[in-house]
């Protein structure tokens, strides 16, 4: 059995817009279990099939299903076996994962919610896939619905897209097309049967209390068509403002793959300075939530004073080379929190990609550290002093088994942390020179390093 063949074509125009199969031959499915994630596996499976069936054989795409147990209910791990087993019945590959942390006695979903897509973005780069979410149509009318309480601007009511880039690799969401129904459909119509979360009826949860108040938010002239409307076409006018945006870097601004950006003095006196300002802040800040119209106006007063500022988790500082420039970078003295990737892979401090062939401790380099290795970068000996700020936030990848660092390339001091390992960045201040951190095989696996999410 297999979905009806409208949802299949539907689901192919999908992904054929996000140019799969082509662009990835991995695919990492998001599944709790219910009806909407079971709807995604069945769709996926029927569009492999399709692949099969028109001699398409060398495209197909590895597809694994991950399947996450919060901790958060005795009957999870149950679930997520039956959940397992079900899948492997149907053919398909399925991985359960565990968070081992206990959860915080407050903010409980967005705990979750974080853990869950690490652990899912860990295996994406473990496989060199795609991420996907069974998110849908039904989903996408409520986070408009949630911003529009908040007072979001333009951008949050824009709410999910289809693709984006989050914790270091694609995620993509090929459902928002489909209504929640549809999606209980084509699971239904593949023999699943999906588990039933009692939280998602929770109504001390936002989320269930906007589907309970559904029917009474519509008489009151407020439709699902009304909401997607506006979604569109706050989606619409989001994409003009960047790449207008983007239309004039980088003449007044770069965001440089060593994970600092710089901006013209000019841009603090026209008028798009906000949007240029936010726009580096998205790139470049750990803030969860965008910065603020006074917030952005109190930075613009006090740079065009001749003063420097702090604003979402950087430090906007004035060049001491160029006075004409504004360089913004992450406030180092912030404490950021070391990592360990038991898998190797994982992201660290939200903007920097972590790839590494065995369980790999991150910290940050830090001012101490960093002072030991810079007499033998020549290569930065030219650059203003506010530069070396930029280091002491940067990863560093620490392994303690000496066999390991035998074919090393770079330094290692007495803990055994590997440096230089950033990857193919390229030094602007020195006309392009890279800066001797090569991409490096190590023992014939893949290649390991630190890459900037937004460069």
């Amino acid at each position: 059995m297999k979905p009806n063949q409208d949802l299949c074509r539907r689901f192919a125009e999908a992904m054929a817009e996000r140019q799969l199969p082509q662009s990835s031959r991995a695919i990492i499915l998001a599944v709790s279990g219910g009806a909407d994630s079971l709807g995604l596996v069945a769709l996926i499976q029927s569009w492999r099939h399709a692949l099969a069936t028109s001699h398409h054989h060398n495209t197909i795409p590895m597809v694994k299903a991950i399947i996450v147990d919060h901790g958060l209910r005795a009957e999870a791990a149950a679930e997520a076996k039956y959940v397992e087993n079900m899948l492997a019945s149907a053919g398909i590959t399925a991985k359960r994962l565990a968070i081992a942390e206990k959860p915080p006695r407050h903010g409980v979903s967005e705990w979750a919610r974080q853990h869950r897509y690490q652990y899912l973005a860990a295996e994406a780069m473990k496989h060199d896939a795609v991420l996907m979410t069974a998110h849908h149509l039904d989903d996408q009318l409520e986070t408009v619905e949630m911003r529009l309480a908040k007072g979001s601007g333009l951008r949050g009511l824009a709410a999910m897209k289809t693709e984006t880039g989050y914790l270091g690799v694609r995620l993509i969401r090929p459902c928002l097309g489909f209504t929640k129904s549809e999606l209980a459909e084509a699971a239904e119509a593949s023999g699943f049967t999906p588990v039933v979360d009692p939280t998602n009826l929770d109504q001390r949860y936002q989320r269930p209390r906007l589907r309970a108040d559904r029917h009474a938010r519509a008489q009151s002239g407020v439709s699902d068509q009304h909401l997607a409307k506006l979604c569109h076409l706050s989606s619409r006018l989001i994409k003009q403002i960047d790449m207008a945006v983007k239309a004039i870097s980088p003449s007044q601004f770069l965001i440089h793959p060593l994970g600092f950006a710089v901006m013209a003095k000019d841009v603090i006196s026209r008028q798009g300075f906000n949007l240029i300002a936010s726009h580096i802040l998205r790139h470049m800040s750990v803030k969860p939530y965008p910065a603020s119209d006074q917030a952005l106006a109190i930075l613009r007063d006090r740079l065009h004073a001749g003063s420097e500022a702090t604003l979402g988790g950087c430090e906007w500082r004035w060049h001491t080379q160029q006075p004409d420039q504004v360089i913004i970078c992450r406030e180092p003295e912030v404490d950021i929190p070391a990592i360990n990737l038991p898998s190797g892979q994982g992201v660290f401090d939200n903007r920097w990609r972590i790839s590494y062939p065995q369980a790999v401790r991150v910290e940050a380099i830090g001012a101490e550290r960093f002072a030991k290795i810079r007499p033998i970068l020549s290569d930065f000996q030219h650059w203003p002093q506010v530069m070396a700020r930029i280091f002491w936030s940067l990863p560093v990848l620490i392994d303690t088994d000496a066999k390991n660092l035998d074919a090393k390339h770079g330094l290692d001091l007495d803990e055994g942390f590997l440096f230089p390992h950033l990857i193919n960045i390229d030094n602007d201040y020195n006309k392009k020179k890279t800066l001797n951190m090569p991409e490096k095989q190590f023992h014939g696996a893949r290649s390991y390093g630190a890459r900037f999410l937004w460069a």
